[in-house]
């Protein structure tokens, strides 16, 4: 699994996400990852579930990529706001 992928998967385990947003993208082969882009840094974009408070719900965001990513920054952009 790439490091795209991984940090895909612990975004949208998240309660508070409801989905990615196409503002990021990874290319793989055969696949394209919406939502994020590994680099220097990671940046991330996401479409939350209204309900949760967005500052704890980024810093956790934020967590959660570098368990996966490691020590890099992270970036990450709410894209839009849903119903729960």
């Amino acid at each position: 699994m790439h490091v795209s992928e991984d940090v895909e998967a612990a975004l949208l385990a998240h309660p508070a996400v409801a989905r990615l947003d196409g503002v990021f993208s990874s290319c793989l082969p055969g696949r394209r990852v919406v939502g994020v882009r590994v680099e220097e840094r990671v940046e991330v974009a996401v479409v939350l579930r209204l309900g949760h408070p967005i500052p704890e719900v980024v810093a956790e965001l934020r967590e959660r990529v570098g368990a996966v990513a490691g020590p890099v920054p992270v970036d990450v952009v709410v894209a839009d706001l849903v119903d729960a």
